[in-house]
């Protein structure tokens, strides 16, 4: 099943997503600020990301954003979890795919990650078909110069 890490400083927060997502059958990594996440996504890449918006320290926004500009995080999904509406613009122009109001409704948080799951694994078989489409192209142009 996927692994989805949820960032949020606050602790009882943490560990009701926890529960919600281990009944769901996916695997959870917990992380208590930006910082530790970003180590723990270099350390092992999630499937997805629930990310909350506000924290001390490096905010969900920045997190979003140093998670976007590495070529080896930036196709993960990342779900901003927020209380206020206006900050959902700016969680999208951060790099954010979705994003959840507080209170979490248990029923929206497991149809969005479904959803943001579905959306990457059709990205990564797309990435993995142009790469592949590359290589002909390349063995093609090699082909034909040494004719």
């Amino acid at each position: 099943m996927a692994v989805i890490m949820i960032v949020d400083d606050e602790e009882e927060a943490r560990l009701g997503l926890n529960r919600l997502l281990i009944k769901e059958g996916y695997t959870v990594k917990l992380a208590s600020s930006g910082e530790e996440a970003l180590i723990l996504i270099n350390q092992a890449r999630p499937d997805a990301i629930l990310l909350d918006f506000k924290m001390p320290g490096l905010d969900g926004i920045e997190v979003c954003r140093r998670i976007r500009s590495n070529d080896k995080t930036k196709t993960i999904p990342i779900i901003m979890i927020t209380g206020f509406p206006e900050e959902k613009e700016i969680a999208v122009q951060a790099g954010a795919d979705d994003f959840l109001d507080k209170p979490i409704d248990p029923i929206k948080l497991s149809m969005r990650i479904k959803c943001v799951l579905k959306v990457a694994k059709i990205v990564d078989e797309l990435e993995r078909t142009k790469a592949y489409l590359e290589e002909l192209r390349k063995a093609e142009e090699e082909k034909e110069g040494k004719l």
